[in-house]
């Protein structure tokens, strides 16, 4: 083996002499080309090199990651600053398993005010675009960002409705009727009034209530002398909402900046990195991320790396960034945030002042959620041990794989496969299955198909193979899962299990049943034991995916029927608005002049398509 081990070295150590000396970043690839690593260098050649030079230190999680490696392929760019850009995005898309990987890495939520239009609205997205409008956020967590809007949508009622505002409409929508929007589309406020409502939402998102409220009140007391009473007492309501608001944000600055604050905590190999958002001097929401590192790793390595993977085109990336301690490349990643901001973002260590209080504030919230992260490990490990030992299972469960099948008399079935990995969900790994081969209500034979599928030794996907099989039935579907565990081998080295409801005329119909191969008598826990709770919590979550994925199947033929049922829309005009839209539920939601704009489509028909969708809307046409 070492022999074999040294061959390949030297093989690798012949290839990376031809690498060029450019910037640029190298990806290391195992035996069947799945990307292992993925890096940067400012000199391809001298940093690759530096893997394989016989008898170099290397950490016992780069010693493995070596061992695996087959080829090593790289990319030149122009500069470090693009290395450090491509790099990132590697990362992102590939998820290499030697690299460090952000595993929240979803788009949190920003709020967007489009004042590129002439009346501008508000509205929740996900991704930052450079379109004109004006971005606020992120909100962490979620409920924060709804009752902003909520408040927002009671305060200033900007329009909600996508379509262009000509504002000669016959009557308002009903938002206007229960005092949820101006209604500009009907004529009922001027565009100088609007604008300085929008102008009020702008004050308010960015922070700087004292002096929105010293506007409001200016404009309240000009109401009174005028005798608009009515209108002085909606302005006093706006400001007494606006003042709850202010009393409840916790106010960290009397500086109206947006920083973003990283603090670091550590026991042992598990590391926790809290973000703390600020954003005009207030602390709008905060998240940490996990991590496990050998402990030669030292915290400020990781925060280069967190900060190059979280930072990206989609983020509002703050003039400032505190951390707690050195970060390598320090200038290069200053480089790369500034290209992407497209003005001049600073990475600071600070020494003294309210930004080291700041940071310090991050390092103990970091500290909290790592114990409350590692209390919750060691309650979730001692669950599956549990797990393990009640169902006598030959592995501790730590990935389990759970199927459902979804289907009304045959009719649109399909199944779901949902992923526990340390008694968690892995919602990125759930996989959706459409019944292809089995026509009427055959759920052994649909369970058959989608397990064949899933395990098909050539179409793995990537995915680990799991610890424990469970299927949503009785032992119908568990010799099945036997059947098909049997045929592709991994029978005698993986768990499987079927979760079955108590029979009918038990003595406690409540409690379901655990059945295991080999065992004639099901396996009965308490209504109140854990194991058992967690075993329905993930039969449910398997459950309720497939439920989901049926009726949205089932919601797009009820859709692509009632669009054929559309005088003047048979199956051609049907495909013309599919492929001008790509899909039914965006001609569900098209205004009337897209409509009309559609290849084929002709005024009256566009009309009628819109009137069979928004019959509200185009009764005021």
């Amino acid at each position: 083996m070492k022999e074999k081990q040294s061959t390949q070295d030297l093989s690798l150590r012949e290839s990376v002499r031809k690498f060029p000396t450019s910037p640029g970043v190298y990806m290391m690839k195992d035996r069947q080309g799945e990307i292992l690593y993925v890096g940067k260098a400012k000199n391809l050649r001298n940093r690759v090199r530096s893997y394989f030079v016989p008898k170099a230190q290397h950490t016992a999680k780069t010693e493995v990651m070596l061992s695996k490696v087959h080829q090593v392929d790289f990319m030149v760019t122009a500069s470090e600053v693009e290395a450090f850009i491509l790099e990132s995005n590697l990362i992102k898309k590939n998820r290499p398993p030697y690299n460090i990987l952000l595993r929240d890495d979803k788009h949190y939520p920003y709020l967007r005010l489009t004042v590129q239009e002439e009346f501008p609205r508000l509205e929740v997205v996900r991704r930052i675009r450079k379109d004109g409008a004006r971005y606020f956020g992120p909100y962490v967590p979620g409920s924060r960002l709804r009752s902003t809007l909520d408040l927002i949508e009671r305060t200033f009622p900007l329009r909600k409705s996508k379509r262009k505002i000509e504002g000669t409409d016959n009557r308002p929508c009903l938002n206007y009727q229960i005092g949820r929007c101006f209604a500009p589309c009907a004529g009922r406020i001027s565009k100088e009034e609007y604008g300085r409502i929008v102008r009020e939402v702008t004050l308010f998102l960015k922070g700087r209530n004292r002096v929105l409220l010293r506007k409001l009140r200016a404009k309240m007391e000009a109401a009174s002398r005028a005798l608009e009473f009515e209108k002085a007492a909606r302005i006093r309501d706006r400001i007494r909402r606006v003042e709850r608001v202010t009393e409840r944000q916790k106010i960290i600055s009397t500086v109206l900046e947006d920083k973003d604050v990283f603090g670091v905590a550590r026991e042992e190999q598990t590391v926790c990195v809290e973000l703390l958002f600020v954003r005009g001097g207030k602390l709008l929401g905060k998240k940490e991320f996990f991590f496990d590192l050998p402990e030669t790793e030292d915290s400020g390595t990781l925060l280069a790396s967190v900060l190059s993977l979280y930072y990206d085109e989609e983020s509002l990336i703050p003039p400032r960034i505190f951390v707690p301690d050195r970060v390598p490349d320090r200038e290069m990643l200053e480089q790369v945030l500034t290209s992407l901001r497209r003005r001049r973002t600073r990475i600071v260590m600070p020494q003294r002042g309210l930004n080291r209080q700041l940071v310090h504030m991050a390092c103990e919230n970091a500290e909290l959620s790592l114990q409350g992260y590692l209390r919750k490990k060691d309650r979730d490990r001692i669950l599956l041990e549990s797990l393990q030992q009640r169902a006598s299972l030959q592995r501790l469960p730590h990935r389990i794989e759970a199927f459902d099948i979804s289907n009304l008399q045959g009719e649109f079935p399909v199944a779901s496969m949902v992923v526990f990995e340390g008694g968690r969900p892995r919602k990125s790994q759930y996989r959706h299955f459409r019944i292809r081969t089995v026509t009427g209500a055959n759920d052994y034979a649909m369970m058959e198909e989608v397990l064949m599928r899933r395990y098909r030794a050539e179409t793995e996907e990537a995915l680990p193979e799991p610890d424990l099989i469970l299927v949503d039935g009785g032992k119908g579907q568990l010799h099945v899962l036997c059947r098909v565990a049997e045929e592709k081998g991994f029978a005698a080295r993986t768990d499987l299990m079927a979760l079955a409801k108590a029979r009918p005329g038990t003595e406690d119909r409540t409690i379901d049943r655990i059945l295991r191969p080999g065992r004639k008598a099901a396996i009965r826990l308490q209504r109140d034991d854990p194991v058992i709770h967690l075993l329905q919590r993930v039969r449910d979550e398997s459950h309720r995916f497939a439920i989901r994925y049926y009726r949205k199947l089932h919601a797009k033929e009820l859709l692509s029927t009632r669009l054929l049922e559309i005088p003047g829309v048979g199956r051609k005009r049907s495909l013309s608005l599919l492929k001008h839209f790509g899909s039914l539920r965006q001609v569900q939601k098209a205004s009337f002049e897209d409509l009309s704009r559609t290849p084929s489509i002709n005024r009256e028909v566009a009309l009628r398509i819109y009137d069979a969708f928004h019959p509200r809307e185009n009764a005021a046409l």
